[in-house]
C-alpha cells in the first residue's frame, strides 16, 4: 500500500530548512541580486583636489621661478648689484626661505661700502636691496697711477673725478685682511684737518705714515692715528729752531714728540 505523497513533501521540506540553521547560515535565493559599488561624486571631487593640491606644492616647491636669481637694487652709485646679491646670500635661494634681515645684515658684514641696508621680497621671487653708501671722505693716487676715493669705513672704489676740498694721499695703499684702509691713517687725517690743518696733498709711505710738505721745502713725518696735537706742537719749536740756524733738512720726523729728530744728508 503506498504512503500519501503530501507527507513526504513536507518531510523533505522540513529537513532542507533545518540544515543552514545547524550550520549558522542561511541559503542564498536565486533570487538575490549582488548590488554594485556605486563610485559617489564626492570621493571623485576630493580625490582630484588631492591631486592637484599635490601637484601645486611640487610646482611651488621646484619651479624656477621661484627661486632668486636677481635683485633690484635702489640708492647705489659705487656697490654693483652682483656685488650685493652675492652679499646678501638670497642667490638661487627659494622665496620661502628668504630673510631680509639676516641678509641685510650679510650686506652690512660684507661689504663696507654700505653704511645702511634694507631688504625686502615678495612672489614669486622678487627681492629689493635698499642701501645708503658711505660718502667718499678722501682721494687716493696709487704708485701704478690708480685714482681712488676712500669713504669713512675704509673701503676704496674707483674714482672717475677727483674730491673738491678733499685730502689727496699720494703713494702705496696700506690695506687691512679685509681690503680696508688702515684706521689709524683715516684718524690721523681726521685729527689734522680738526686742528685747522688745510686738506692738500699729503705722501704716505709705509713704515712711517703720513708725510706733509713744509712751506720751506723738507717734509715732515707726522706718522697715523691720533696724537697730531703734540707732533704738531714739537714740530712748530723745532721748525723755529730749524729756521733761525738756517738749516735746510732732507726731512723732520716728529712721530715721537719726545724724541724727534732731523737729517740734512738722508732722504728718510
Amino acid at each position: 500500500m503506498s504512503k500519501p505523497r503530501g507527507r513526504s513533501r513536507r518531510r523533505r521540506q522540513q529537513y532542507e530548512q533545518s540544515v543552514p540553521l545547524v550550520l549558522g547560515r542561511r541559503t542564498v535565493s536565486r533570487r538575490e541580486v549582488v548590488q554594485p559599488v556605486v563610485i559617489q561624486p564626492a570621493w571623485v571631487a576630493a580625490g582630484l583636489g588631492v591631486a592637484l593640491l599635490l601637484a601645486l606644492t611640487l610646482w611651488f616647491a621646484f619651479s624656477p621661478r621661484f627661486y632668486v636669481t636677481g635683485v633690484q637694487v635702489v640708492g647705489a652709485s659705487r656697490v654693483s648689484p652682483d656685488e650685493l646679491l652675492a652679499a646678501s646670500g638670497l642667490a638661487h635661494i627659494h622665496i620661502l626661505w628668504t630673510n631680509g634681515r639676516a641678509a641685510a645684515t650679510r650686506i652690512l658684514a660684507q661689504l663696507p661700502a654700505v653704511k645702511e641696508a634694507e631688504v625686502s621680497c615678495s612672489l614669486p621671487a622678487n627681492c629689493v636691496i635698499s642701501v645708503v653708501e658711505w660718502p667718499p671722505l678722501l682721494n687716493w693716487e696709487t704708485a701704478d697711477g690708480r685714482r681712488l676715493w676712500v669713504d669713512g669705513a675704509g673701503a676704496v672704489s674707483p674714482a672717475d673725478h677727483p674730491l673738491e676740498g678733499r685730502w689727496t694721499v699720494v703713494g702705496d695703499l696700506p690695506t687691512d685682511d679685509r681690503g680696508l684702509v688702515e684706521r689709524d691713517v683715516l684718524l690721523g687725517l681726521a685729527e689734522l684737518t680738526r686742528l685747522g690743518i688745510e686738506p692738500g696733498r699729503v705722501i704716505y709711505r709705509s713704515g712711517r705714515g703720513l708725510v706733509l710738505v713744509d712751506p720751506a721745502g723738507w717734509r715732515v713725518v707726522v706718522g697715523q692715528g691720533t696724537g697730531m696735537a703734540e707732533r704738531l706742537r714739537t714740530y712748530g719749536v723745532l721748525r723755529n729752531h730749524l729756521l733761525q740756524r738756517g738749516i735746510q733738512p732732507r726731512f723732520v720726523d716728529v712721530r715721537f714728540p719726545e724724541a724727534p729728530y732731523y737729517s740734512e744728508t738722508n732722504d728718510w
